[in-house]
């Protein structure tokens, strides 16, 4: 059985995408991996699962860096819709920048767990899968 009924990955990256559901299909870590290209398609087909009454994704790979709506953008709006619909959602941020002034300001959303630096490795998802052990 997997760890979680579903994911999300939000990246315009389609070879970080294919490597990263490799990787979690590894792990069997979720029955469900949902995947956006951008920003607003992903809020666009967020918001359409919860006008369909479906659970949000209990885990979210996010990119930072990505056309018309960029991570930062798709947090501040995810962050506003109904707080019982995503108070389970876990966001993990996963960009190729190694930045200590872009993960200062992931911390400031309380909806990320953390900040992975591409690629997404066994050892991240292992991380993932043993802190949701701990809760």
């Amino acid at each position: 059985m997997s760890k979680f009924h579903s994911c999300c990955i939000i990246d315009d990256d389609e070879f970080f995408s294919i490597s990263s559901k490799r990787v979690l299909k590894h792990f069997d870590f979720s029955d469900n991996i949902l995947y956006y290209t951008g920003g607003q398609e992903a809020l666009d087909g967020l918001i359409g699962l919860l006008v369909e009454n479906i659970p949000l994704p209990t885990i979210i790979f996010l990119d930072l860096n990505m056309p018309r709506r960029d991570g930062w953008s798709f947090l501040e709006e995810f962050q506003d819709l109904p707080e019982d619909k995503i108070a389970h959602v876990q966001i993990y941020i996963t960009s190729s920048f190694i930045s200590p002034e872009l993960m200062k300001k992931a911390k400031n959303y309380s909806m990320v767990k953390d900040y992975i630096v591409k690629p997404l490795t066994d050892s991240a998802v292992k991380k993932i899968i043993d802190s949701q052990e701990l809760e």
